[in-house]
């Protein structure tokens, strides 16, 4: 098995692991998926780690794990649907792809760094749903509208004038 695949495999287990010591349970459904929007909101401002939380010692690590457990879960739920990994990539970890049977791919880990990197407007919940609703019949998951997008704290709201 090459390096990456249990790379992948590892890091997806760990975040499991990591998100349930805070009670956030990540099971590989869809649905968990919301977990991972909610934590990255509270956990990260303009695109930065907030100061003192997880992501500021492990932001790479746990980004990765993320992309890893993003892939994963859609992997489960779409038939057919594979990793198409390079160990010889240096830029492998990030280039991971998921090819679907019809030929599309993904690209998980990029799906997690711009969702660190543009906030809310990329969440992931929303794109793992549309992904995987041809191949299964979940609703979507209102507890997503309840994750608020964070206003830097030195900038005053659009509505205020003074």
């Amino acid at each position: 098995m090459p390096q990456l695949k249990e790379d992948i495999t590892a890091c997806s287990e760990w975040i499991v692991q990591c998100f349930g010591s805070i009670q956030l349970p990540l099971d590989y459904s869809v649905d968990s998926i919301v977990h991972i929007d909610g934590f990255l909101q509270k956990n990260i401002v303009d695109a930065q780690p907030v100061p003192g939380s997880v992501l500021a010692s492990n932001f790479g690590q746990i980004l990765f794990g993320l992309g890893a457990y993003l892939g994963e879960t859609i992997i489960r739920h779409v038939p057919g649907a594979d990793w198409v990994l390079d160990d010889a990539d240096p830029q492998g970890e990030i280039n991971a792809e998921v090819r679907f049977p019809d030929g599309s791919q993904i690209w998980p880990m990029m799906k997690i760094i711009k969702r660190a990197q543009n906030g809310f407007e990329d969440s992931v919940y929303p794109y793992a749903y549309e992904l995987t609703k041809p191949y299964a019949a979940n609703a979507f998951n209102d507890a997503f509208w309840h994750i608020r997008p964070q206003e830097p704290p030195d900038k005053k709201p659009w509505y205020k004038f003074w």
